[in-house]
């Protein structure tokens, strides 16, 4: 409106003019409170997803060292799987071999079993001295505390 038309208006008009301004300013506040609520919503909500990111990222990263650290201990498995397989291979060259069951069968196995009793004897023979030696400091240092 122009201040000609202004000025023709009446007091009444006037004041239902102020009424109806106040009105709209009060609802354009009440829309920007909430345009504002709404926007503190929208800004706490992407914090708590950038935590929750952040959350997964770190749980990622630990999932990927402990896989890693698995990788690691089967290509050692996968190593020593090799390894064992290699001395079946020279095993079966010497002509033994070894059944489901886990017996030892082949041409040289008396002379293995003849090797692993004289080493079981020869251990036996350790364990018995000392065996004689223990008793004998045993005995000394009951003498001594008499």
């Amino acid at each position: 409106m122009t201040d000609k038309e202004l000025r023709k208006l009446s007091r009444q008009d006037l004041l239902q003019l102020l009424i109806m301004q106040g009105r709209e300013a009060a609802t354009l506040e009440e829309q920007l409170n909430e345009s504002k609520y709404n926007e503190q919503r929208q800004f706490d909500s992407n914090e708590r997803l950038r935590d929750r990111i952040a959350d997964r990222e770190e749980t990622i990263e630990h999932l990927k060292e402990k896989l890693s650290a698995k990788d690691e201990k089967l290509n050692a498995k996968d190593k020593e799987i090799a390894e064992l397989k290699e001395q079946i291979e020279m095993l079966k060259e010497k002509g033994i071999s070894i059944d489901s069951d886990g017996a030892i069968n082949g041409t040289e196995l008396g002379s293995i079993a003849e090797a692993a009793l004289a080493i079981n004897n020869v251990f036996a023979a350790a364990q018995k001295a000392a065996d004689m030696y223990v008793a004998s400091a045993r005995k000394k240092a009951e003498g001594e505390n008499a």
